[in-house]
């Protein structure tokens, strides 16, 4: 098969780096007074295109985030090719521009420049990309009896004791009662440290109040960390909320109830911040998790990109994380679901459409415990993933990655509400009982299901503390149940089984990751603990039976099955490792040729055959239970030229977003979903914040 080429820095041209501004603009009516804008025409050559943009948004004399009219100014990401050098920032200095931040988690800093030397500073051959600092924006027990976590809980014990979750969002009230130590011992707060990164960008405070959002002063001042816009803390009940009462209030748990929680602020008190703010959180969190047991990082937040997952820099940062043993958890994002009504495809955002997350699709339990009746939320982003990198030729290629990875419940969630935060105060019906630090709320969304996953996560890690991030991932698809209708597209590997999963994490050996960090393990070595065997491939979930899904995705585009994926240690499960089609990278270099998974392994491209994507989850885990698919008697090395399925074929008629349309470079990851029967009025403005929920 002819191989694509890659994007690899030292193969695009020094025009390429020209395009890397990204100034693309997302149509959100009268949504946000800074949403004003218009969609950017396609030049057909970079430096026209990035022209053009420039030239358009100041003939608009409207002003951006990223751009400031009266001073001529751009903020911008760059990221550079290896360290950030002391020319570059002199550079940048002389060009009478200004360093504003420099990152860890990606080659690269934050600066102001003046628009008039963009272009000389995007030219110099020590810069790889330029992007423009998008606003970044929050995506949006029943829960414990439907992904059966009450199962592990109860035969188990486990319950997220000792483990870090960091909720990078808009901050977490940590005197709720729901964050509470065990007990309520002392009154202590579960929330064990706090930094609010989002306090300090006055650039966006001081935009934000041009436009008359005088709520940005409390960032200003220094009044703000806390949770002054309440999603932050809904988010973090429900990956970790306790609820010390009885009745009724004992079904607001969330699904670690005892993990401990890292507040990371980078978003303020309208629920805003820029992709550089989310950056610095990765960096923090990375710095931080030895001192913090930080073992978990939730972004229920997402930026419409349509740049590859290679260069995007929320997906660098991410795969920084996970390399350094976080397992990441992303949103996929509320845009399954166009306005006409339409499904739509290909609308995972980013750092959801990275490889090394575990991306999370909302599932609609229709407020029962049982599996029989969950259908995927219609609002819950679809793939596979459409970001995507421009050839020499100028000719875009999609990186059409299979997402999301899994599916959570998301709709109609109820979790802690920050009392006298933005949101219940604009929708006050989304308030559900409660009042002072016992008052709850209820919210929909990919930004609700991804901290059910982080929850899971951290239990699993209770259980096992050696598994790495990948294999998380893989033991929660593997073990996943599967909706009735869902498409791979729109369940990924199936629904959240947290019952499964712990028996499948409790047969593994305790030493993995010490043994991959020390090179002491290799492909094809035995991952059981001794005397210990594969689980059957069921769980009782909600009083059901549920059999688990049996397969998972690797490679980007491939889905591997069988029980010998966990008998036997694979190279993608290296937290270090990303393999995507036929090219492999270790630390984000590539690497040589190697055995990447074992023999035994069952490929399972063949029951998706043609239809590939949008095969029923249900159909190919019933496939491999009745043994279709290709066992591999050779494992699968790159270098022996083994054909790798593209995984995507798209059918006419599909509705099919390209990247998301970006609104201003604002990074948007959940879009309002409402409920049938809620009408507003024309005018009324919504800020893609929140989901109000399915029926």
């Amino acid at each position: 098969m002819k191989k694509r080429p890659q994007p690899t820095p030292l193969r695009q041209s020094r025009a390429r780096r020209f395009l890397a501004l990204t100034l693309t603009l997302m149509l959100l009516g009268t949504a946000m007074p800074f949403a004003r804008s218009r969609v950017l025409a396609s030049g057909p050559d970079p430096i026209t295109k990035l022209s053009f943009a420039l030239r358009q948004a100041l003939n608009s004399n409207d002003s951006f985030v990223w751009l400031d009219p009266s001073r001529h100014t751009v903020r911008a990401l760059i990221q550079s090719n290896g360290a950030v050098t002391s020319s570059l920032t002199q550079a940048i200095g002389a060009a009478g521009g200004s360093v504003v931040r420099q990152f860890t988690s990606i080659n690269g800093l934050l600066a102001d420049l003046p628009i008039s030397h963009v272009l000389a500073i995007a030219a110099r051959s020590d810069v790889d990309r330029m992007s423009a600092d998008h606003v970044a924006q929050q995506s949006s027990s029943h829960l414990e009896v439907a992904t059966g976590a009450d199962r592990a809980r109860t035969y188990g014990g486990l319950d997220g004791s000792g483990i870090g979750i960091a909720i990078l969002d808009s901050g977490i009230m940590a005197g709720h009662s729901e964050f509470g130590s065990l007990g309520g011992l002392l009154g202590l707060s579960r929330v064990t440290a706090k930094v609010d990164i989002a306090a300090g960008n006055v650039n966006l405070a001081q935009y934000l109040l041009q436009l008359g959002i005088v709520s940005t002063l409390l960032d200003l001042l220094g009044l703000g960390n806390g949770d002054k816009y309440g999603h932050g803390s809904h988010v973090a009940g429900t990956a970790a909320g306790r609820s010390n009462g009885s009745g009724a209030s004992r079904g607001f748990n969330g699904i670690a109830p005892n993990a401990n929680l890292i507040d990371v602020r980078v978003l303020n008190s309208r629920g805003l911040g820029q992709t550089s703010d989310v950056i610095a959180g990765i960096d923090w969190v990375i710095a931080n998790k030895n001192a913090r047991n930080i073992k978990v990082m939730n972004l229920s937040l997402g930026a419409p990109s349509s740049e590859t997952y290679l260069t995007d820099p929320l997906c660098r940062a991410v795969r920084r994380a996970v390399a350094a043993g976080i397992t990441v958890i992303a949103a996929a994002g509320n845009y399954g679901q166009t306005i006409e009504g339409l499904e739509q495809y290909g609308s995972i955002t980013a750092p959801g459409n990275d490889p090394s997350v575990i991306t999370v699709a909302a599932v609609n339990t229709h407020q029962t415990d049982p599996r029989s009746d969950d259908t995927i939320a219609y609002f819950s982003s679809r793939g596979p993933t459409r970001s995507n990198w421009v050839d020499s030729s100028n000719v875009a290629h999609e990186d059409n990655l299979l997402k999301p990875d899994l599916a959570a419940p998301g709709n109609r969630i109820v979790a802690a509400e920050s009392p006298g935060s933005w949101i219940p105060q604009e929708y006050s019906q989304l308030h559900y009982s409660g009042f002072g630090n016992t008052s709850f709320m209820q919210l929909s969304g990919t930004s609700i299901a991804a901290p059910t996953v982080a929850g899971a996560a951290a239990l699993l890690l209770q259980k096992n503390p050696s598994l790495t991030p990948p294999l998380i991932k893989a033991i929660l698809q593997y073990t996943a149940g599967q909706t009735r209708a869902g498409s791979i597209t729109q369940q990924g590997c199936g629904l959240l089984n947290i019952d499964g999963a712990v028996q499948l994490a409790s047969v593994l050996r305790t030493d993995i990751s010490t043994a991959i960090a020390g090179g002491t393990i290799r492909v094809g070595d035995g991952l059981l603990r001794a005397g210990a065997s594969m689980p059957h491939p069921y769980s009782i979930v909600a009083g059901q039976f549920s059999a688990w899904g049996c397969y998972i995705f690797a490679g980007g585009s491939q889905i591997l099955a069988g029980p010998e994926l966990f008998r036997r240690y694979q190279a993608i499960y290296n937290p270090a490792l990303v393999w995507v089609r036929d090219r492999v990278t270790v630390n984000e270099t590539p690497s040589p040729n190697g055995q990447l998974v074992t023999t035994g392994v069952v490929s399972a491209n063949i029951i998706a055959g043609s239809s590939s994507v949008f095969v029923r989850g249900g159909a190919m885990s019933a496939g491999i239970a009745s043994g279709q698919g290709l066992t591999l008697s050779q494992g699968i090395v790159l270098s022996e030229g083994i054909v790798l399925s593209e995984g995507i074929v798209l059918s006419e008629g599909i509705v099919l977003s390209e990247g998301i349309v970006l609104s201003e470079g604002i990074v948007l990851s959940e879009g309002i979903v409402l409920s049938e029967g809620i009408v507003l009025s024309e005018g009324i403005v919504l800020s893609e914040s929140f989901n109000l929920g399915e029926p």
